[in-house]
């Protein structure tokens, strides 16, 4: 889609829908089942690709830029408060020290061991034929986690910094890199500072680690300090579409590799902008989705690749099938400004990806209250417990891809998009969706998307 096309000013679309915002939600829902059949193409040879032609280069003219404001993350309203948190404790952590160390005490490991007995339980009733597709699956998945493996701290091997410094504006820079990120695969780019508002949102510990999927007998992980004031000012914050069509298999093997391929091109993109950088003569520190020093999610808000959702994910414009990942550095770069397309308001009638959500881990509550996470903020409660025993027994992302937002572009959809940031029609909107997309829509189907089946 051309930048032209997408970039259609908020002035413009007034003019074109006017009053008549009804009517082109009509036309809206008159043409959605030939764009719906649209969406659900047949592959082409190749399970998974670069989705920059997917989407335009320019954020459509109704997403607001906001104004940094004290207290705000974005359009999420902070309270107060801080808990510094250890990399080493969130779900996936735990599950590859508790499994590895046979260690079931306390909540998480409970709640783990349950997991992997419900797991034990549902691959032994599998059919022939299903335990074929989990063994292609795992594989595909672990080769993806032993890119984890070896991109782990200290394990990567950086370029030194150039001694001659390429000096350029701000400005100037920041556009300069931001091509360059896009022309290694980046499909989303930009800037947020590291200053003390962030500072909820870098870890105290950080993991040494790199798997994902699980450690030898008697893994531990002695974890590593981050140092605050933290050494780098700018956090580049890149984003990469998870393949929308395999992931909508929701759960299971085939959501499970669209997933995992993902996270692992994502340990390679961030290398290859650290290693430019340093180049160029600044320093630069790649966050690969194994090593990371800060909180992915509040960063991306802060450089204005999204918001904050129900579910906790941070929902793009076009969706919240998204993973990022960061570069962190001194060079002299124009931080961006937050975002905001109406998802707070949208996200209090939607409710699809609670009423989706198999674990039942998403608030169904219709207004935002206070949650505490490393920071009080008003938001939507999210069990992590509850989420990460139905991944580990199934593997899910469902969330991300019921969510409406998670579309191709196309006119309609850039339709859709503006006119949900229109409050008095969001409800009619998600009715819109739903019948056309289904409240609960049906999972993509293994034998039609899983590459290793001909």
């Amino acid at each position: 889609m051309s930048k032209s096309k997408a970039d259609w000013s908020r002035r413009k679309f007034l003019k074109t829908l006017g009053t008549g915002g009804a009517i082109a939600l009509g036309t809206a829902a008159a043409t959605a089942v030939r764009v719906a059949a649209a969406d659900g193409v047949d592959p082409e040879g190749r399970a998974r690709s670069s989705h920059s032609h997917e989407y335009p280069d320019v954020l459509p003219g109704f997403v607001k830029h906001l104004e940094p404001r004290n207290g705000y993350l974005g359009t999420t309203q902070l309270l107060g408060g801080l808990e510094l948190f250890d990399e080493r404790e969130h779900g996936f952590a735990q599950t590859v020290r508790r499994t590895s160390q046979k260690d079931w005490s306390g909540k998480w490991g409970e709640t783990i061991l349950a997991a992997v007995q419900e797991k034990n339980a549902y691959v032994a009733a599998m059919s022939s034929e299903e335990k074929e597709d989990l063994t292609w699956a795992t594989a595909i998945v672990n080769a993806s986690d032993q890119i984890h493996v070896n991109m782990r701290y200290q394990h990567w091997e950086q370029i030194p910094i150039a001694a001659s410094k390429l000096e350029l504006p701000a400005a100037e820079m920041t556009a300069k890199i931001k091509k360059v990120a896009k022309w290694y695969g980046a499909e989303m780019v930009g800037v947020a500072e590291i200053n003390e508002a962030m500072r909820p949102f870098v870890y105290k510990i950080g993991r040494t680690q790199g798997t994902y999927r699980g450690g030898w007998l008697g893994y531990e992980d002695p974890g590593r300090d981050i140092p605050w004031p933290y050494p780098y000012k700018y956090c580049i914050v890149c984003g990469n579409f998870e393949d929308l069509q395999t992931a909508k298999a929701n759960t299971g093997g085939l959501n499970n590799i669209s997933v995992a391929t993902e996270c692992s091109d994502n340990d390679i993109y961030p290398i290859y902008l650290e290693t430019v950088i340093r180049q160029l003569g600044w320093d630069a520190k790649a966050q690969p989705f194994a090593n990371k020093d800060i909180m992915e999610g509040p960063f991306a808000v802060a450089a204005g690749l999204g918001e904050q959702g129900r579910s906790g994910l941070v929902v793009s414009p076009w969706g919240s099938h998204v993973r990022f990942y960061e570069v962190l550095t001194n060079m002299p770069l124009v931080p961006d400004k937050p975002i905001d397309f109406g998802l707070r308001d949208f996200c209090r009638v939607c409710k699809k990806c609670a009423d989706n959500c198999p674990s039942g881990a998403i608030s169904k509550e219709t207004e935002p209250a206070e949650v505490m996470t490393t920071t009080k903020r008003m938001g939507w409660e999210w069990n992590a417990y509850k989420c990460m025993a139905y991944r580990i027994s199934y593997g899910c992302s469902t969330c991300a891809v019921v969510c409406p937002f998670s579309k191709p572009d196309s006119s309609l959809h850039t339709i859709g998009r503006f006119l949900a940031t229109q409050k008095p029609i969001q409800s009619a909107l998600v009715k819109v969706d739903d019948t056309f997309y289904g409240r609960f829509p049906k999972p993509r189907q293994m034998d039609k998307w899983a590459p290793w089946r001909v």
